[in-house]
């Protein structure tokens, strides 16, 4: 096997996939731009969209105001609240999206708690959970709903004597130990390994597709079949450029996730002041070399699967399920208690996902990573070997 028959080949190849359009958007504009869009851009439109949604009136209706006439002038005043005329439909109006939220006085609850009677009285909150202008008018309801009950409490207290400390023997403080970088990796940790991992295929996928079932379909693959390149060169050869532009969409995407957290910092600080999205070099360069098996076994088994096919079309129909193959168990990583284990660092895919989640957080499970390394290049050669054998068999060649 001649390293410079492989040269050649990659560099032909190299030429041809350059000059592809899909090639050059799925590999180089999508992984620079996606990170940007999605946090920069849909960050910027959901602040947009909630300071429109708790600038607008929110029409409240207060049914029983004879039974509260204090508390349903302390709601009432609520900045924003629009009161509407109590009517019996109001659940109605609620699921219709007309009416915000709408409150229920129990008879004489007024009157009973100026009398001091000790009975339980519930005021009932109608909202329509999950939608965000009703859970916003929910929260300033229960706000002054609260405060109201504080002040009826302190007064009871006052006149019985007992000072209102007497309620809370005792305080109950919460220490987070995580710097604000620790919690902003664990969070940008949850969700990048999958768009990395997604990139990284589909950075694969074109130039795979374009390299064996398109040159069936161009009639080119008949001719570098009869070049002084064997089928091993030309399968390295080809091998190598898919895994060139696999890493290379792998890598933009990191590029992009880096400016984008620059870039994004005054924005992200506008959502939170305490929340910071910080990756050291050393998480994404680990991140990186735990993608490098897993890119090798998408380029090789993209080749094995393109080269089945006769043609383009036919061939994004045989990769079109690898996808799901790959989303999954990427998905499967998003379970609240998964966490990376010796067993779970054997499961490809998996097993990256779950180990570039603890590297973003800032953790470094060497043992297991040891072993991800391991195995995931275990299955890398298998699936090249897998590659190189499909490029022996003149049934898949020239499948017709």
């Amino acid at each position: 096997m001649s390293g410079r028959n492989i040269g050649i080949v990659f560099r032909k190849e190299l030429t041809d996939t350059l000059r592809d359009r899909r090639t050059l958007i799925s590999s180089i504009l999508l992984p620079l731009l996606l990170f940007p869009l999605l946090t920069v851009g849909f960050a910027g439109l959901a602040i947009v969209l909630a300071r429109r949604a708790t600038a607008e009136a929110f029409p409240v209706m207060l049914t029983g105001k004879e039974h509260a006439p204090e508390l349903w002038r302390r709601i009432a005043r609520i900045e924003n609240f629009k009161m509407v005329p109590p009517s019996a439909d109001y659940v109605r109006q609620i699921n219709d999206k007309t009416l915000r939220a709408a409150v229920e006085f129990p008879p004489d609850f007024e009157k009973k708690l100026l009398a001091g009677v000790e009975e339980a009285q519930i005021v009932k909150v109608y909202h329509f959970q999950g939608e965000l202008r009703s859970v916003a008018a929910l929260r300033k309801i229960e706000k002054a709903v609260r405060e109201y009950q504080e002040e009826i409490v302190k007064q009871r207290l006052d006149q019985r004597g007992v000072a209102q400390k007497a309620l809370t023997p005792f305080e109950f403080e919460k220490q987070n130990v995580a710097s604000a970088e620790k919690v902003g990796g664990n969070i940008a940790g949850f969700l990048l390994p999958y768009f990395i991992i997604v990139l990284c295929l589909t950075g694969a996928m074109y130039p795979a597709m374009d390299l064996t079932a398109g040159e069936k379909e161009r009639g080119t693959l008949e001719t570098l079949l009869a070049s002084a390149a064997s089928r091993m060169e030309l399968v390295f050869g080809k091998f190598l450029l898919v895994l060139a532009m696999s890493l290379v969409t792998t890598l933009l995407s990191m590029i992009s996730l880096v400016l984008t957290i620059l870039l994004g910092a005054g924005l992200i600080r506008r959502v939170s002041s305490g929340f910071v999205i910080a990756l050291s070099v050393k998480s994404l360069a680990a991140a990186f070399f735990l993608i490098l098996p897993l890119a090798v076994i998408f380029s090789a088994v993209l080749l094995a699967i393109s080269l089945f096919a006769r043609n383009y079309r036919e061939a994004q129909s045989y990769v079109g399920p690898l996808i799901f193959v790959v989303i999954l168990p990427a998905l499967v990583s998003f379970v609240p208690g998964m966490e990376l284990n010796p067993r779970l660092a054997l499961v490809p895919i998996l097993n990256v996902s779950l180990a570039a989640k603890e590297v973003f957080s800032g953790n470094y499970p060497w043992k297991a990573l040891g072993i991800i390394l391991g195995s995931t290049s275990l299955y890398a050669v298998a699936a090249l070997w897998w590659a190189v054998r499909q490029f022996h068999r003149e049934k898949v060649l020239f499948r017709t």
